[in-house]
């Protein structure tokens, strides 16, 4: 896939995330994304996606995670199933010319949609930060939410 970088920065930067809890690492990773390309796009996966790939729960609802990344990004879009693989063939529009990144935290080399994303576009990895995590902060501060309370993922979709 031919690169053409202006300015040392792709015209779009993609990622798709759960974005639960958001915290510091997930400010930094769009952030970061914001300095590898102009226009930011998201995708977030939707509360029932999430239950089935991580076989939990998230605390936040979908509308509160994707307001949490819009404030970082041009586009979010919301991802509704477990393989995002529909939605990026759907989404990346790259006009002629126009350069495109996929940008992921590399706490997760083997993404769902990988080999979709790598015939569209380069990946390029960033470094997890350290010592912050949803699941962390889902075991300091909401233990009382199970994993399986199918009764709060109704609540918070």
């Amino acid at each position: 896939l031919p690169i053409i970088w202006i300015d040392g920065r792709a015209d779009k930067v993609y990622t798709i995330g759960c974005f639960d809890l958001f915290h510091e690492g997930h400010r930094l990773l769009l952030l970061r994304m914001r300095q590898f390309g102009r226009e930011v796009i998201v995708g977030v996966h939707d509360s029932r996606s999430i239950h089935k790939l991580k076989k939990r729960v998230p605390v936040d609802g979908t509308d509160k995670r994707m307001l949490n990344v819009k404030q970082y990004a041009d586009q979010v879009y919301c991802i509704s199933g477990t393989d995002p693989s529909a939605f990026v063939k759907c989404i990346v529009h790259l006009k002629e010319n126009e350069s495109a990144l996929y940008i992921r935290g590399d706490d997760m080399a083997d993404f769902p949609s990988r080999h979709v994303v790598e015939s569209l576009m380069p990946v390029r990895f960033l470094p997890y930060t350290a010592g912050v995590s949803s699941t962390k902060l889902r075991q300091e501060r909401y233990s009382h939410i199970r994993s399986d309370d199918l009764e709060h993922l109704e609540m918070i979709n």
